[in-house]
């Protein structure tokens, strides 16, 4: 995983797993506007996909260092085109349903096998941040473009074959990718090669994920519709959030640039700080200058913070198994917050998400300062 193929390969593939999420506001929003949904259902439906997004990578702990990564994530890049292209066409709420589901399931082993693959890697920051970078700069450009060219012309089937299009495009950096990692710690029988006390601070790690991402995805989700509520112009709307994943990316950028130098705390009490002043900006906004400062503050932090949450784990994680479930993490944390956020706008009225936003990003870093603490002392005394 030391070869720079290899790498980009991992992160290109990364970019697919990772590409629904940063199209979550254009889905939600093409979903209303084209299939006629509420805010309750298309929240329902996007936190169907994470669910067999959560649900199949909650089991990589068990294969992932037993099965052939080329070989899987062909498979399962055939499925996610074909489920996304029956998606597109899906006659009912319920097949829409299933497709979205059995998407979200494959996508999540692309996702888990490439966050493995760079984990093994001798710096695992570095090269999260690049991921990170390359899933927001992906985002960005399919915000800019397919709004104005698939979606335009064939709304919510626009979409999901613009997804499947860019699935054929990097589908060939599977000849890169490795077959397998590199931390093979020869533990077969046991459950863990770590100590309990280290064990722990990796979970309590893997919490501080879910708390992040559950708070940044709520906000993420419904940024469009807070933008649609205050009566700013859908163009305007749709550059801003475009820019905004370039933000992402600066996010990201900024912590493969730091690395470990300053460890993974202080980066990500950074990142927590500026999540609270985007909510700041973003909390009853009129103007469109307050949105864009809200919503490009509020995705720089998440491409900081989320880069640093992994990194937390893969450092405390002695045999290589336990990152994986970073995905699984993250993908309770993606799916519990669109339907939760859902129920709690009333009206046009967002006050409530932003409140709950405010509290879990809160108890993400305190979960995150509490699992270094005590993996640090947990690694000294070894």
């Amino acid at each position: 995983m030391e070869h720079r193929p290899a790498i980009l390969a991992a992160v290109a593939l990364a970019a697919l797993g990772a590409m629904f999420y940063n199209l979550l506001p254009l889905f939600v929003g093409v979903a209303q506007d084209f299939r006629e949904l509420d805010n309750r259902s298309v929240g329902v439906l996007s936190s169907m996909f994470f669910t067999g997004y959560t649900l199949a990578a909650s089991s990589a702990f068990f294969w992932i260092r037993r099965i052939n990564w080329q070989r899987v994530t062909m498979v399962a890049l055939l499925i996610g085109g074909v489920a996304l292209s029956l998606a597109a066409f899906a006659p009912g709420f319920a097949l829409l349903t299933l497709w979205i589901f059995i998407a979200g399931a494959v996508f999540a082993v692309v996702y888990g096998i490439a966050t493995t693959a760079l984990g093994d890697t001798s710096e695992p920051a570095r090269w999260y941040g690049l991921k990170i970078s390359v899933e927001a700069m992906l985002g960005a450009v399919l915000l800019f473009i397919l709004p104005r060219t698939l979606v335009l012309s064939y709304g919510f089937a626009g979409l999901m074959m613009g997804m499947v299009l860019v699935v054929l495009l990097c589908a060939p950096a599977l000849h890169w990718l490795p077959p397998a990692g590199a931390k093979h710690s020869g533990l077969k029988g046991r459950q863990t090669g770590i100590p309990a006390r280290l064990r722990c601070a990796v979970w309590i790690g893997l919490f501080a994920a879910m708390m992040f991402v559950f708070s940044a995805t709520m906000i993420w989700t419904f940024l469009e519709r807070m933008a649609n509520s205050a009566g700013l112009e859908a163009v305007l709307i749709g550059k801003i959030l475009s820019l905004t994943l370039v933000f992402a990316m600066l996010g990201s950028l900024a912590a493969m640039l730091l690395g470990n130098r300053f460890g993974s705390g202080k980066p990500f009490a950074a990142a927590t700080v500026i999540f609270l002043l985007a909510l700041i900006f973003l909390s009853g906004f009129t103007s469109i200058a307050r949105f864009a400062a809200g919503s490009c503050l509020l995705t720089l932090a998440i491409g900081l913070g989320i880069t640093y949450t992994i990194t937390i784990v893969a450092n405390l994680d002695a045999d290589g198994r336990y990152v994986v479930l970073t995905v699984p993490a993250i993908g309770i944390g993606v799916t519990a917050a669109p339907a939760i956020g859902g129920l709690l706008v009333s009206a046009g009225e967002f006050s409530a998400v932003l409140w709950v936003c405010s509290v879990t990003v809160v108890l993400a870093l305190s979960a995150g300062l509490i699992a270094l603490h005590r993996g640090t002392r947990s690694q000294s005394a070894l």
